[in-house]
């Protein structure tokens, strides 16, 4: 354990197409046939189908997949090397990531925000996410706030499963639009998927010292002084953080930083929809 609505766009449903690869050589969703095909043409065992809604592609994908098949990406993110960086409890931890080689970006569609439905039986997660040889399944998140600091800015959340996955997550954020409000949420948001699908194991991965700095020294002294700064001012991100720890405290959480904008594929898709996700 670790203690450390904005309106969504009309989407006209009766036009849009879902193409639920549950076999290929990617397996997930796609907006068109063109790239559907590109996932099933030649492959052996390919298994697709269209759909006119999200929730029936993603449970075709479940119900047709199996694990050998799982979304690939994973098993990319989840080798690269860490050092560990203690935390008082010792069912989680912090790792600082030192080095990692650059992944080439897949020939894929982009990712979209979906809406979750709540699938959160144990033999349903262990089709559809991939586990490290722990049972930790890895997650990337980021925030992104265009504008930050000014009086329109906009800020939106990333959650990155896996390269088309029916979990990743874009949406905005909610409340105060700034940089760090987006990498709380989207902690919360990859929390609360976590749950929903019955994962219990998670790493969490992401770029933000901020985040990582509130976990290994900071929030604890804030507590300590009525959650004051140590120039006695009040913390302004309290209610997010405080809500965060919430949603990770029924969770086996381990975190890990990563460095930002290098190549690492996980943390770029999961940058990615976090700035879809402040556009919409």
């Amino acid at each position: 354990m670790y203690l450390f609505n904005k309106v969504v766009p009309k989407i006209n449903f009766l036009t849009m197409s879902y193409y639920a690869v549950a076999r290929g050589r990617n397996p997930g969703i796609y907006k068109t046939w063109d790239e559907c095909r590109a996932e099933v043409n030649k492959y052996s065992g390919a298994v697709y189908k269209k759909f006119t809604t999200i929730s029936e592609a993603k449970s075709f994908i479940i119900e047709r997949g199996n694990r050998g098949n799982s979304l690939q990406s994973s098993r990319n993110y989840s080798k690269q090397k860490t050092n560990p960086y203690s935390l008082p409890k010792k069912s989680s931890s912090v790792t600082w990531e030192t080095s990692a080689k650059k992944t080439v970006k897949p020939n894929c569609p982009e990712d979209y925000s979906l809406i979750l439905d709540n699938f959160s039986s144990d033999s349903t997660s262990k089709r559809i996410f991939q586990r490290d040889s722990d049972g930790r399944v890895d997650i990337y998140t980021d925030g992104a706030c265009l504008s930050n600091g000014c009086g329109n800015a906009k800020a939106g959340l990333g959650v990155y499963f896996g390269d088309n996955h029916p979990a990743n997550v874009a949406k905005p954020v909610r409340g105060r639009a700034t940089n760090n409000n987006a990498e709380i949420q989207a902690v919360i948001e990859a929390a609360k998927i976590s749950q929903q699908y019955g994962l219990l194991k998670i790493r969490i991965n992401t770029d933000s010292e901020f985040l990582i700095n509130c976990m290994t020294k900071w929030m604890k002294k804030w507590k300590a002084k009525g959650w004051k700064t140590a120039s006695n001012h009040p913390v302004i991100n309290r209610e997010e953080l405080e809500e965060m720890e919430r949603a990770l405290a029924p969770l086996d959480v381990e975190f890990n930083h990563v460095r930002g904008h290098v190549g690492i594929h996980g943390n770029e898709m999961a940058d990615k929809l976090a700035r879809d996700g402040a556009e919409m």
